[in-house]
């Protein structure tokens, strides 16, 4: 299947332009049939009756996410949803939010966490997870050294980013952003990095 997304497979709809992007291992993803415009990047076993993209299992979901910022650069809707398989975990009222979402014609933000769990964190570290290479990756992605700097997450990497803000930045710095998670992809600390930059990097 081509990887990327023609405008002509979202389904109309009478609500905001937008595509769920849901990050598949072996969740059970029935959930996502109440909506359109889903489209499952998987990483298990093959389903039946989605609409999905096989990739290889590297890089957790944050390979997923900036793999469809990357593919579908030029071909963005208005506002892209990235989930987990299951996100009910960090998002317990993800359905009836996303509803609220979709279904808000004037819907006018750039970055907004979905996750119901917002943490704080610093490059020097954090609660959960301590120990990750915060500073390193930091420095990979914006091309700058940082030792102490502020900021927040959504646990379960779960938010809702506005096309405006993705092309704030150029297509290539969202490869780079691939590049460094297949260049680690040994190292499954990888995507818990990653996974406390996306505001930094969306937002």
């Amino acid at each position: 299947m081509d990887e990327c997304i023609q405008e002509s497979d979202l389904l109309p709809h009478n609500n905001i332009n937008y595509v769920i992007i849901v990050a598949r291992y072996h969740e059970d993803i029935t959930w996502t049939k109440q909506f359109a415009n889903v489209v499952i990047y998987n990483k298990g076993d093959k389903l039946d009756g989605y609409n999905e993209i096989i990739l290889p299992n590297i890089g957790r979901e944050s390979h997923t996410y900036y793999k469809y910022i990357y593919d579908n650069y030029d071909n963005l809707a208005d506002y892209s949803i990235f989930l987990q398989g299951y996100p009910f975990d960090h998002s317990p009222n993800i359905i009836l939010n996303l509803n609220n979402y979709i279904n808000n014609t004037e819907l006018n933000i750039d970055f907004e966490f979905l996750s119901e769990h917002i943490i704080d964190c610093n490059l020097t570290g954090c609660r959960y997870h301590p120990g990750l290479y915060l500073i390193d990756i930091y420095e990979k992605i914006f091309n700058e050294k940082k030792y102490d700097m502020n900021f927040q997450f959504g646990a379960g990497a779960h938010f809702i980013v506005s096309k405006k803000n993705i092309l704030k930045r150029p297509k290539e710095f969202y490869l780079n952003i691939i590049n460094i998670i297949q260049d680690d992809y040994l190292n499954t600390s990888i995507g818990y990095v990653i996974e406390r930059f996306h505001k930094l990097i969306l937002g």
